[in-house]
């Protein structure tokens, strides 16, 4: 099957990747088809981004090795789509004696402008990431680690909108960024409990004070 993605979706959904992940099928993309349409999921275990995609495809479901992912880099006069071609179905295995058997990776090719590269499939069970999204949050305030927001921020100018969307609150469980109704995010909150009083430090003198004589 092939299925055609705009490079700013593909791109926005691959900021929320691993890097280097111990987890090797969280360091791609999840892909996801089918008669109403396909999914593309990005997730490294604290965020995880989701985006719609448009059509009627055969169904099917592959995990994109991240040497594929990095591939595709956005660019203002760079190619608009990028084009994936792979067998339709999902994982399978070979019985060898054990009960699992060997993985049979499907090739996956990728074409972006005047690049083709090729690399199989990688095997694992990503996420269930309609698990992970909530369908609507309580407001409860949260921390959020600064570099999981600034990829939100990236993710909204790569997807061409200037202001940032923030983050709906939701406790101790996931915040959620819907971009647009074709892309959402959700983040995990920090743990933490901040200090609510400054140290005693901050507001003692680090000098004497001056002596004033009086003249007569």
């Amino acid at each position: 099957m092939n299925i055609t993605i705009n490079t700013d979706i593909f791109a926005a959904a691959s900021l929320f990747r691993g890097v280097e992940d111990i987890r090797y099928y969280l360091n791609g993309l999840y892909l996801e088809t089918g008669a109403f349409g396909a999914r593309l999921v990005g997730c490294d275990g604290h965020q995880l981004a989701v985006a719609k995609l448009e059509g009627c495809y055969p169904n099917a479901t592959i995990i994109i090795p991240g040497s594929l992912v990095a591939a595709v880099k956005t660019k203002a006069k760079g190619p608009q789509h990028v084009v994936l071609e792979f067998k339709e179905g999902t994982q399978s295995y070979k019985k060898s004696g054990a009960d699992k058997g060997a993985f049979i990776a499907r090739d996956i090719t990728l074409t972006f402008g005047e690049l083709t590269t090729t690399a199989k499939e990688l095997d694992g069970k990503y996420p269930e990431y309609r698990r992970v999204v909530p369908a609507e949050v309580d407001g409860t305030i949260a921390q959020f680690d600064p570099k999981f927001v600034n990829r939100i921020d990236k993710a909204c100018s790569i997807l061409g909108y200037k202001l940032f969307t923030g983050i709906a609150h939701n406790g101790n469980s996931s915040g959620m960024s819907v971009i647009d109704e074709g892309f959402l995010v959700v983040t995990m909150p920090l743990k933490v409990e901040p200090s609510k009083s400054s140290p005693a430090w901050v507001q003692e003198p680090v000098s004497e004070p001056e002596i004033v004589r009086l003249v007569a």
